[in-house]
């Protein structure tokens, strides 16, 4: 007989405790809580995601109308400004300026004229050879 045979001389294994064994109705009554309780904070967690969702929407469409109200006002001041470019450009407005007043006329004797050259011919003609 070999020495890893012989009962008397092989090491003693010490002895395990089991745990006690619940009744299978109190894992049952334990799952049922557990289950219970994850349906619970699930659903506690749905609905608050909801009403949190929910109540964002009046908060975006109340700041929408804002903008819309703001994009209106700068609209009718464009408009404004617009005519008063307009009305600033026009022929009547000009007339009535004090700086043309101020102005002279000018005499047909003083006007000048750019001599022909190269430079005042090469704007308008283009040959290809």
């Amino acid at each position: 007989m070999s020495p890893m045979m012989d009962p008397l001389t092989r090491p003693v294994r010490p002895i395990q405790h089991r745990r006690a064994k619940k009744p299978l109705s109190e894992e049952i009554v334990n799952a049922y809580r557990t289950l219970l309780i994850t349906v619970t904070v699930l659903g506690l967690g749905t609905m608050s995601a909801y009403l949190y969702t929910n109540s964002l929407r009046p908060a975006k469409g109340y700041t929408l109308n804002e903008l819309q109200t703001d994009y209106e006002d700068l609209q009718s001041t464009q408009r404004k400004l617009n005519q008063q470019v307009i009305e600033a450009r026009s022929f009547i407005h000009i007339q009535k300026s004090d700086v043309l007043n101020l102005m002279e006329v000018a005499k047909k004797d003083e006007t000048a004229y750019i001599a022909e050259s190269s430079i005042a011919d090469s704007g308008t003609d283009h040959k290809t050879n």
